[in-house]
């Protein structure tokens, strides 16, 4: 059995490598933090340092990150880009990790990391897997 949970994690860490860095963990520890399946893809690319990831549309932001903050937009689209990440009020995925994007209706803002189909080995800093901090 221990021979088994060193190879599936040798294979975890070559998936990670071979597919740009994008997200992956064995399927035991990488529950999504939202109860919708998570994209297919769900990581900070290389190119522009944005995390790409799905969500669940649709999606109020805050001008801030407390949960009482003023609705800055919304998110109509259920797989966007994530410019950058701040802590914030501790909301219902059990974090304080707050992303920040722009809206498909209305002004950029932030939203709890609930809504994006992050595990939360990632939400627990993002930073470590490239996403800059806000």
């Amino acid at each position: 059995m221990r021979k088994l949970s060193r190879t599936a994690a040798t294979l975890t860490a070559a998936l990670a490598l071979g597919t740009g860095g994008m997200l992956a963990a064995p399927a035991a520890t990488a529950a999504p933090a939202a109860p919708a399946a998570p994209a297919a893809e769900c990581g900070v690319r290389p190119h522009d340092g944005r995390l790409w990831c799905g969500n669940g549309a649709p999606v109020i932001l805050r001008y801030g990150t407390l949960l009482d903050s003023p609705v800055s937009g919304q998110l109509q689209t259920s797989f966007s880009y994530f410019l950058c990440w701040s802590t914030g009020q501790q909301h219902g995925g059990g974090n304080s990790t707050w992303y920040y994007t722009d809206a498909d209706w209305g002004d950029p803002g932030y939203v709890p990391a609930q809504y994006v189909y992050t595990p939360s080995w990632f939400d627990a800093n993002p930073s470590a897997y490239g996403l800059r901090h806000c």
